[in-house]
C-alpha cells in the first residue's frame, strides 16, 4: 500500500521545445527519478523531490488538471518533507475527481502522518472526521461501477425485448432484475459523489508551518484558542480574512484566527 503511494503515475509527456504541460511533466518525472536515485543522501533527494513537486504544480497551473498530476505532485511533496502542501495537493485533486481511489487513499495516508501533540486537545479538535460510503470502503471507483451499471441497464432492456418476442416470463424477470441493479448502482454512485463533494468543497486551507497558534483574534496580542499548537497538515475551513489573518474553523467547529502566511489555500 505505502509503496504504491510513492510510485509516480506515468503520463504521456513527449519532449517539447516549449515549456508546455507535456514538457513540464517530463521534467517533473526526471526530477522525481533523480530524487529516488539520491535517497542515500536525504538532503539531495529532498531538493529533487521539491523541484519535481514545483514542476508538477506548474503543469497543473498550465491546465493539466488531472488526478494523476495531483497524485504525483502530492507524493513528491511528501518525500520533500512538505506535509502541509501534500495534504493540500490531494484535496485539490479530489475537487477534480471526488471519488478517485488513489487520491482518497493518498489523503488518508497523509492525514495519518500529521504529528498532533501528545498532550492537549489539538488532535480531538482538528482531526477530520471522514464519512465513507460502502463503495469507498471497498475501493471501487465510480467509473467502474458506472460501466457495470450501463452494462446491466443495456442487458436488462435486451432481455426484456427478447422476452417480449418469445413470450418467456423468466427472461423478463431477469431483465427487470438487471434494471433494478443498474438503478441501485446509479443511486450509490450519486450518493457517494454528493458525500465526497460535501467533504472536499468549500473554502479551505492547510497548515504548512509547524507550531502554528490558533488565536481568539487577528493579532498575536490575542490569547491562544487552544492548548498546544497546530502541526503541519491540519485542515481548516476558511470563514473569512482580515489584516493578514484568516478566520478559520477546525473539524470539530472550534473557530479562531491564524496568520495567512502559515497556511496554503485549497483551490
Amino acid at each position: 500500500m505505502i509503496a504504491s503511494l510513492f510510485t509516480p503515475i506515468l503520463l504521456l509527456s513527449p519532449m517539447s521545445s516549449t515549456e508546455g504541460p507535456d514538457s513540464l511533466l517530463t521534467q517533473a518525472a526526471a526530477e522525481y527519478r533523480e530524487g529516488l536515485a539520491a535517497r542515500a543522501d536525504s538532503n539531495q533527494a529532498r531538493v529533487h523531490f521539491l523541484r519535481a513537486a514545483e514542476t508538477y504544480e506548474r503543469a497543473w497551473e498550465a491546465g493539466r488538471r488531472t488526478p494523476e498530476v495531483t497524485c504525483n505532485m502530492a507524493q513528491a511533496r511528501f518525500l520533500a518533507g512538505d506535509l502541509g502542501r501534500c495534504v493540500r495537493d490531494y484535496r485539490q485533486g479530489l475537487r477534480v475527481a471526488p471519488s478517485h481511489t488513489d487520491l482518497r487513499r493518498g489523503l488518508a495516508f497523509a492525514r495519518e502522518q500529521v504529528a498532533y501533540p501528545v498532550v492537549g486537545d489539538i488532535e480531538k479538535a482538528a482531526r477530520p472526521e471522514v464519512v465513507e460510503t460502502p463503495l469507498a470502503r471497498l475501493g471501487i471507483s465510480s467509473v467502474r461501477l458506472a460501466t457495470v451499471g450501463i452494462v446491466l441497464w443495456l442487458a436488462g432492456w435486451c432481455l426484456l425485448a427478447r422476452a417480449w418476442m418469445i413470450r418467456r416470463g423468466g427472461i423478463a424477470l431477469v431483465g427487470v432484475g438487471c434494471l433494478l441493479l443498474a438503478a441501485i448502482l446509479g443511486g450509490l454512485i450519486w450518493w457517494g459523489e454528493k458525500l465526497d463533494q460535501r467533504q472536499t468543497s468549500g473554502s479551505a486551507a492547510v497548515v504548512i508551518a509547524p507550531g502554528t497558534e490558533l488565536r481568539l483574534g487577528n493579532s498575536e496580542e490575542y490569547p491562544r484558542r487552544l492548548d498546544g499548537r497546530l502541526p503541519a497538515g491540519v485542515e481548516l475551513r476558511v470563514l473569512g480574512e482580515r489584516g493578514g489573518w484568516l478566520h478559520v474553523e477546525l473539524a470539530d467547529g472550534t473557530a479562531g484566527w491564524v496568520p495567512r502566511d502559515r497556511v496554503v489555500l485549497v483551490f
